[in-house]
């Protein structure tokens, strides 16, 4: 027995002699199929703080460059925010708590749609709330993280001290980490926490990185962070692992991946550029290198359509051989979107636009299991910014003398009234509306649903303004005389009675209506 050989028995020797490799995991053997799957023991922290600007810098470009990435986060925008917001439906109770106060909630509706304008609640007077809202949620997939300050100071034309600051994940410097000054508290990639891992502080950096390329150097190189305490910072991200304190992007799986595909692409467009455009050459013999396609006396060959090349005396033509077509690029392509789709958590359709293979039941599950997904990133988006954002303006707005009495004379007695609106998301429609319809009306008819939340999903509206709003139609209808005259147009025509049939005509009747068919005999076997 070798040395090695001993020194490696020694070591799966427990101290009853045993061997443990025995009763491991197959996942944790070390052998040969396995031994360049190194994976050391790291805290989440750690490994971002290594690879967060990294990944947040090709995550950009991708997005940038690449139609299926930009595509991932455009996705997200649709189907995460939609085309009019996440709305605030005020939920403020009457007294007696067993109905709404409809006039309460209208005004403060009224009041949040008005300080929703870019002019009031942006800082730069640039974004709307909506505005807010898409940039938050296209900035998961590509910087894993997004971040909005409160400013309590009244902006534009506006009377509610309460403004917002978007800033981009590069700013929060995480290269800022180690011990603070406070003691109890230490920084994480520009994120301070106390023991208990509550965030306290967050170091931004005065400028953007970026804006070196602009000529905008730092002048006061002593003032390099922003110290913004926590209660001015609105961090949205979903930790990947415990403990986190930055968001990774949603991209990172699949960086490799995407770009891997868009190389993949190049090549073989340029492929078949270059075999479509090249023809052929032309020997001349003095080997003429004149012209502006000679630099350094080399001749420059370009590959344009419909031309012609030179070659130098002595040189023979060679006829250009690509080989065989790749008849399997769609396979290719097809396969790593599908890759791409999976690792950034939608469905192939979805991301590529391919629904060439696709029927009614594989779309609906698709489209199903997508949903969900943007139902939990709308949940989170709502909970860590929405209600946030809301409790801020509710208090700035009262201090401000917004929110009229006598309807809000109880707030600072009992601000819980009022803190607890209802965020309606974006709603979906369905692959066949039909199917769709017969089903939501079997399941309200088997009580499994109401009709304001079946409402709600369908349209995103309120039940009591739906109804209201249909009251008002039909009461108009009625006015104008539409109504009946629409209960006549669509009740069915009475089918014109007949006279009783007689003795006689009843047996003709009988008589004639098809008969049963007979089986036919067998001729031969009875002959």
């Amino acid at each position: 027995m070798g040395v090695r050989s001993w020194f490696v028995r020694q070591i799966l020797t427990t101290r009853h002699g045993r061997q443990e490799g025995k009763r491991m995991y197959e996942a944790a053997r070390r052998n040969r199929l396995l031994h360049d799957l190194v994976a050391p023991t790291t805290s989440a922290d750690a490994e971002l703080r290594v690879s967060l600007r990294v990944m947040r810098d090709r995550a950009h470009m991708l997005v940038r460059d690449n139609p299926y990435a930009r595509q991932a986060k455009r996705t997200t925008q649709i189907n995460v925010v939609g085309p009019r917001g996440i709305q605030m439906q005020g939920q403020v109770m009457k007294a007696n708590g067993t109905e709404k106060d409809t006039r309460c909630n209208r005004i403060l509706e009224s009041a949040w749609r008005q300080w929703c304008r870019a002019d009031t609640c942006d800082v730069a007077g640039r974004l709307t709330f909506h505005g807010f809202e898409m940039m938050i949620a296209g900035a998961l997939p590509e910087s894993g993280e997004a971040l909005v300050r409160i400013v309590r100071q009244p902006m534009g034309q506006g009377q509610v001290p309460l403004s917002l600051e978007l800033i981009e994940a590069h700013q929060l410097d995480e290269d800022k980490s180690g011990v603070s000054d406070r003691a109890g508290h230490e920084w994480r990639l520009g994120v301070e926490i106390n023991k208990w891992g509550r965030p306290t502080r967050y170091a931004i950096l005065t400028r953007h990185p970026g804006d070196v390329e602009l000529g905008l150097n730092r002048r006061d190189a002593q003032l390099k962070h922003t110290l913004v305490p926590a209660e001015d910072m609105i961090h949205v991200f979903l930790p990947e692992r415990i403990g986190a304190s930055r968001g990774v992007p949603w991209l990172a799986s699949v960086i490799a991946t995407v770009h891997n595909l868009g190389e993949y692409e190049k090549a073989h467009w340029v492929r078949k550029r270059v075999q479509a455009a090249s023809l052929g050459w032309i020997r001349t013999p003095d080997g003429e290198l004149q012209g502006d396609a000679v630099e350094n006396g080399q001749r420059l060959i370009n590959t344009e359509p419909g031309s012609w090349n030179f070659l130098e005396p002595g040189q023979e033509p060679v006829a250009p051989d690509f080989g065989p077509d790749d008849g399997q690029y769609d396979n290719v392509v097809r396969n790593l979107t599908r890759r791409f789709a999976a690792g950034f958590g939608c469905s192939y359709e979805t991301l590529s636009r391919d629904f060439s293979q696709t029927n009614y039941s594989s779309s609906r599950l698709s489209i199903l299991e997508d949903r969900d997904h943007w139902r939990v990133v709308q949940s989170v988006i709502i909970q860590l910014f929405h209600q946030r954002v809301y409790e801020e303006w509710l208090r700035a707005a009262a201090l401000a003398g917004e929110l009229p009495s006598p309807a809000f004379n109880d707030y600072w007695t009992n601000p819980e009234r009022y803190k607890s609106p209802r965020w309606q998301a974006r709603s979906w429609s369905w692959v066949d509306p039909a199917k769709e319809m017969k089903a939501i009306e079997m399941s309200r008819g088997l009580l499994l649903q109401s009709h304001s939340e079946q409402i709600a999903e369908y349209s995103g509206e309120q039940f009591e303004l739906v109804m209201a709003q249909i009251a008002r139609e039909n009461e108009l209808k009625e006015n104008l005389g539409l109504l009946a005259a629409m209960e006549e147009q669509g009740s069915p025509e009475p089918e014109p009675e007949l006279p009783p049939l007689s003795d006689e005509e009843e047996e003709d009747e009988e008589e004639t209506q098809p008969r049963p068919s007979q089986p036919v005999a067998d001729t031969e076997s009875e002959s």
